[in-house]
Order: structure tokens, then C-alpha cells, then sequence
């Protein structure tokens, strides 16, 4: 029987990256770094390391992160780890399998994609991996899961640790405008074999952290840096920011040019070229939009204890389709058509497809999170299967489903809960200046 692709991708013989096609790869990236006029800072010798087996661990704060790490690290026989969903895309799927990429289904126990993983570092080779898994949604850092510490140790490999400043700045979550402004990616090697073996997983948990963690807004208060696209910096940004600061109105922002408005109460914040929140007309000014988001996620987390809390949304549930490549939208398969459901017991979407009743049903601790495509659709893996919400309304606002269902996860998973109180400041208090 013929094996479809997500079969063949889970199933194949990983082997390093193809040397022409990865020396090629190289000189593009090299061309794109130089036009970003990336700035790279390594505290140890690149040369130390060839020949012994690394991981790479590198933060995810924009979209185009994987152009700098993998350049600025300079191996060119690395095998990436990468989100299965971004594999099994036309274009993209046969190059990935020859440039060596190692699928992972997001927040899941993958045992395939650690044998493979440890089968590269056996062979003294060399493996990239975004421990956040997606792209930062607010410029600061996401949680890390703690057993990846548990993975790392037994690896008895060199850790590199790679953590970007300002690179969300230039390519925000919220927009696709690429903006010019400084990058900057330090290298440090934090991690060697020996230190592995005396550490415990406590410690080594709080070096990566420390070492990793990082917020773009924070950074750019100190360093003045500019951040100019064909958009204002402002633009797009109500889709990660739902909830007004002044009168608590949901689902009431929107931009106009470089201004963030409420139509309920008129609150007028600007967003200058340095993304300083500046005071137009409001009672009370966020200090800045990272903090925002964070606000906005406490406020969730308060909400989601109740059992009449409910979030609901028309449209569809979709997955891949595995047969063959196509583009999107076509490479998505309908499971069925209706209303999903998402309350602090998990997530239901009770539909049809065909005129034949298709529900769903997903327990809350099997959901780390229903995240914003920047496509305009939730995204989530339950088990090692991957579906997509699909909005009948594609203005939709959805953040607020990606903020609910992570803190409805960690309402019955101590230890993500653990990992996310280390990076989200749930008790750093006031907002506001």
C-alpha cells in the first residue's frame, strides 16, 4: 500500500543535509542576513565545536528566525527540527526532507522525533532547535517545556544557546511588514558533556533560561533603535491586542495609521517608530505592548475559572491533507462544518459534514494551546494529529482562544503551568506608567 506523505516524512531514514543544496542554502542566507544587516556575537571559537555533537537551541522571536540561526551558527551539515504542519507544504516538503529536517508534532511527546534527533548526535552531528515552538506572539519570550532539560542531558552534547534582540521588532506577530532596524543574535555555548553529568535538571533548566530569555520591548527602551516599514508600527496590531486598558471593552480596538483607537471610549495610544506606546488620549498608558498582552492574559486567567465561562466560533475544523502536495488552501481537508466550543473542560465542535453529524471532542489537558495562524485561523495538535479552526468570519479577532485555551490547559498540568509562570509575569502587577 502506497504510504502518504505524513507517513513518509515520520518514517524515513534522516540523514544530513544534502552538501550542494545546504552550500546554496548558505550563500541565499547569506544574502538576506547582509540585507538585514544582521549583527552576530559568539562567545566561544565557531571551530571548537566540529565534530562533536551540538544542539543548537535557539529563540523564536520572529518568523524569520530560522534565516539567522542557522546562518550565523555557520555548520552547514545541521538538522533542523521543524513543526510537522510547516513541512507538508508544496514547495517546501522535498526540500525540507533534502535539507535534512527533523518533523516534530508542537507541545507533544514525539518519541520518532527524538530517536531521530539522537541518532544525528550519535554520528557527532549537529541538530537546531526552536524550544518555544512557535513564534513569540509579543515580542518576549515563551514557555520552554521542562523536560526538554530531561532530553538535553541525556544527549551528553555541547548546548549553543542563540537569543535574537530586536528581531520581533523588525517582523512583529501582528503584520507582515517587514521593518528595517537592528538585529543582533548572540551565540554562547553554555553547555558542555561534563557539565551535563554534574548538573542536576534544576540548574541546567535555569541556565537555558536565563540565557534564552528575551523582550524586544524591554531591549529597545535602552537601546533607542528605530523600526521603519511601509506600515505604520501600529497596523495590525488588534489582533493580538483585544482588550481596551481604560474601559476594559472587549473586541473595541483598531488602528488608524500609527494610533491604536477604542470605539467604545475613545482611547487614543500611538505607536512611534521606536513601538513606544505614546499618549494620545487616555486615562491610563500601558507601559508597553508585550505588558499589554500580558494584562490581557491575566485578565483571561481569571475568567476561565468559572464554569459559565464560553468561547464560541463559526466555521470549520480542518486537517492536512497527506495524499498528495497542494497549495493552500486546497491541502486542507474539512472534517466537518458548525461551532466550536471552548469552555475550562476542553474544547467541542459539534458540526456536520455531508448532512451527517461529525463532533469533536478534545480534553483540555491535551490542548497546550489553539494559537493564531498569522494565515487568520487557530492551529493546534491534539495527540500527534494536527487540525486547523477555520473562522466563517475571516476579521475575526482569536487571540483571546489562544490566551483561554493555554490557561485552561494549565489549570490540569502542573508542570506547563510551572513553565509558564517563569516567563509570563503573572505577579509583576501594574501595567500602567
Amino acid at each position: 500500500m502506497k504510504k502518504d506523505l505524513k507517513t513518509k516524512l515520520i518514517s524515513r531514514k534522516i540523514k544530513k543535509p544534502n552538501p550542494f543544496l545546504m552550500f546554496i542554502t548558505m550563500r541565499l542566507l547569506g544574502i538576506l542576513n547582509r540585507k538585514y544587516k544582521v549583527k552576530f556575537n559568539y562567545d566561544y571559537d565557531i571551530k571548537s565545536l566540529k565534530d562533536s555533537p551540538t544542539i543548537l537551541l535557539a529563540s523564536h522571536a520572529s518568523r524569520l528566525e530560522f534565516i539567522y540561526m542557522i546562518y550565523g551558527f555557520k555548520h552547514n551539515d545541521i538538522n533542523i527540527v521543524c513543526g510537522y504542519q510547516n513541512i507538508i507544504k508544496k514547495g517546501l516538503y522535498n526540500l525540507f526532507i533534502k535539507l535534512g529536517v527533523i518533523s516534530k508534532y508542537l507541545y507533544q511527546p514525539d518519541i520518532v522525533c527524538m530517536k531521530n534527533i539522537m541518532k544525528v548526535l550519535k554520528h557527532n552531528g549537529t541538530v537546531g532547535i526552536f524550544p518555544e515552538g512557535i513564534q513569540s506572539t509579543s515580542g518576549s519570550t515563551h514557555p520552554i517545556n521542562p523536560a526538554t532539560v530531561q532530553f538535553i542531558k541525556k544527549s551528553k552534547a555541547n548546548i549553543v544557546v542563540a537569543t535574537s534582540k530586536g528581531a520581533y521588532l523588525a517582523t512583529p506577530r501582528y503584520t507582515n511588514d517587514r521593518k528595517k532596524g537592528y538585529i543582533e543574535i548572540n551565540f554562547s555555548k553554555v553547555l558542555t558533556s561534563d557539565m551535563l553529568e554534574k548538573l542536576s535538571d534544576e540548574q541546567i533548566y535555569k541556565i537555558l533560561i536565563d540565557k534564552i530569555s528575551y523582550n524586544d520591548f524591554e531591549y529597545n527602551k535602552v537601546q533607542r533603535n528605530k523600526y521603519i516599514g511601509k506600515k505604520p508600527n501600529a497596523f495590525g496590531i488588534d489582533k493580538i491586542l483585544y482588550k481596551c486598558p481604560d474601559c476594559k471593552s472587549e473586541y473595541t480596538l483598531y488602528t488608524q495609521d500609527d494610533t491604536i483607537v477604542c470605539k467604545h471610549c475613545g482611547l487614543k495610544i500611538k505607536v512611534n517608530e521606536y513601538y513606544d506606546l505614546v499618549k494620545v488620549k487616555c486615562n491610563k498608558l500601558p507601559t508597553d505592548i508585550d505588558k499589554w498582552y500580558k494584562w490581557q492574559r491575566n485578565c483571561v486567567k481569571e475568567e476561565i475559572i468559572s464554569d459559565s465561562f464560553e468561547l464560541f466560533l463559526s466555521g470549520s475544523i480542518c486537517t492536512l491533507k497527506t495524499d498528495k502536495l497542494r497549495k493552500s488552501p486546497k491541502n486542507r481537508e474539512v472534517l466537518s462544518i458548525g461551532r466550536a466550543i471552548l469552555n475550562n473542560k476542553g474544547l467541542n465542535f459539534i458540526g456536520k459534514l455531508n448532512d451527517e453529524i461529525v463532533n469533536f471532542n478534545f480534553d483540555a489537558k491535551t490542548i497546550y494551546s489553539l494559537t493564531v495562524s498569522t494565515k487568520g485561523y487557530l492551529e493546534f495538535y491534539a495527540g500527534n494529529n494536527y487540525y486547523m479552526l477555520i473562522p466563517e468570519d475571516k476579521n475575526q479577532c482569536l487571540i483571546k482562544w489562544t490566551l483561554a485555551s493555554e490557561e485552561i490547559h494549565n489549570l490540569y498540568d502542573e508542570k506547563w503551568r510551572s513553565a509558564c509562570i517563569d516567563v509570563y509575569e503573572y505577579s509583576k502587577g501594574d501595567i500602567y506608567e
